[in-house]
């Protein structure tokens, strides 16, 4: 039989039973029968009475009220006004979708896509963690299973080109997807990619300078070509056109710069023998230029960070550490100064060259205050106090002379056979 949907809005549809036909859509959305008894039990007058009506019986007594779903299918059927409760209740109320139904087949496609990304990487098995977080932490579920199915296999198509060696990060992201802006900071392909560089151990990418850093760890070059590292007389192993750079820059005594694309790009090999066991490292470019125009060729190798390291420093750094030199760290005396040492040291396990609390009260002479508030300085529990103490700031510049001195003596004791 067709539905009478005219006497179906007369006799259903009717504002009293308007809580009786949304608790029935309700059922059906969630997968459950419109079978049993449905209890209303704070029924208003109108509700009973329009409840009563439409099943034929007596008036009741009370708030409560309740209907059989099976009677009412009955009642409508039998009436000729819709062949059953369903097609009743999405006449009133439009399709009815059946959201467990939904929530399951959904729940389906994340697991499917899951693994198939999972079967992507097998050849890949260092990724299966950066897969397992991504799907832990909730990261892709905020796209949607629509953009996240899409951007889990282009971060596939990226990973597969990693690491890199030096490639610009807008190369890479057209050779991956076909679009060079993919992996921009704000779009959500680097957000997921990002991820994997703490597999090469990067542990923050939370800011512009860590992210390149993160970048530069998977071999991808972001401003390859600024903030340049300045070095003196450091030499290098091999015949790559830096490692000469470097050799005949150290011969002539005169300062060199290193970008990020050239110690990325077929970069300059270190050893102990090219190097020596020890490199120098300092903040300010002025304490390079005062030690050139001294010592020329006779000092120890230096390296000026330039203020906080960036993605150039760490690079250099990491590799000098891992040829086996050893790092020895001056900075200014100043609260910023000190933070920046505390992360050369931390990270690079310089140790601190003439820059404990003793050094500092032989230096505080200086009309410099102090400002901003105190760091405690990491390799010496004495520092801060001292510096508190005494409330001047001692810049590099004002002990050129002692670290010349330093530079010089060590000079004179390696050349010694």
């Amino acid at each position: 039989m067709s539905p009478d949907l005219p006497r179906l809005r007369e006799t259903v549809g009717r504002p009293e039973l308007s809580r009786l036909v949304q608790r029935l859509r309700s059922r059906l959305e969630r997968g459950r029968p419109l079978t049993g008894v449905m209890a209303f039990p704070n029924a208003s007058p109108a509700e009973r009475d329009a409840m009563n009506r439409l099943l034929g019986r007596a008036p009741s007594q009370g708030n409560a009220a309740a209907v059989s779903l099976e009677q009412l299918q009955e009642k409508l059927r039998r009436a000729g006004i819709c062949p059953s409760l369903r097609e009743a209740v999405e006449l009133l109320t439009g399709p009815v979708v059946d959201l467990r139904a939904e929530r399951e087949a959904l729940e389906a496609r994340w697991i499917a896509l899951v693994a198939s990304t999972a079967q992507r990487i097998s050849t890949r098995p260092e990724y299966a963690r950066w897969l397992t977080e991504l799907q832990e932490g909730g990261l892709l579920r905020r796209y949607g299973i629509e953009l996240a199915e899409q951007l889990l296999m282009q971060a596939v198509e990226v990973l597969a080109r990693l690491p890199a060696r030096g490639i610009p990060l807008a190369e890479l992201a057209a050779l991956a997807t076909g679009d060079a802006h993919a992996l921009d900071p704000d779009r959500p392909l680097a957000t997921l990619v990002i991820r994997g560089a703490a597999l090469f151990g990067i542990e923050r990418w939370d800011d512009a300078e860590s992210r390149r850093d993160a970048w530069a760890a998977l071999g991808v070059l972001c401003d390859e070509l600024s903030a340049p590292l300045l070095v003196f007389n450091l030499r290098a192993a091999g015949a790559s056109p830096m490692s000469r750079a470097l050799r005949l820059h150290a011969d002539a005594g005169e300062p060199c710069f290193l970008s990020t694309r050239q110690l990325l790009r077929a970069g300059p090999a270190f050893t102990l023998e090219s190097v020596g066991s020890t490199v120098f490292v300092c903040e300010n470019p002025s304490v390079v230029a005062a030690v050139a125009n001294r010592l020329g060729p006779a000092s120890q190798p230096l390296v000026c960070i330039d203020g906080q390291p960036r993605t150039a420093a760490r690079l250099l750094l990491n590799r000098l550490g891992s040829a086996g030199v050893r790092l020895h760290y001056h900075g200014d005396f100043d609260w910023p100064g000190i933070q920046i040492a505390n992360i050369i040291i931390a990270r690079h396990r310089a140790e601190p060259w003439k820059m404990r609390a003793s050094d500092y009260r032989l230096a505080a002479s200086g009309a410099l205050a102090l400002s901003g508030p105190p760091v405690a300085a990491s390799w010496d529990e004495e520092l801060m106090p001292a510096m508190c103490a005494l409330g001047r700031a001692v810049h590099e510049e004002q002990v050129i002379d002692d670290l010349m001195t330093d530079l010089e003596q060590r000079a004179q004791m390696t050349s010694k056979p």
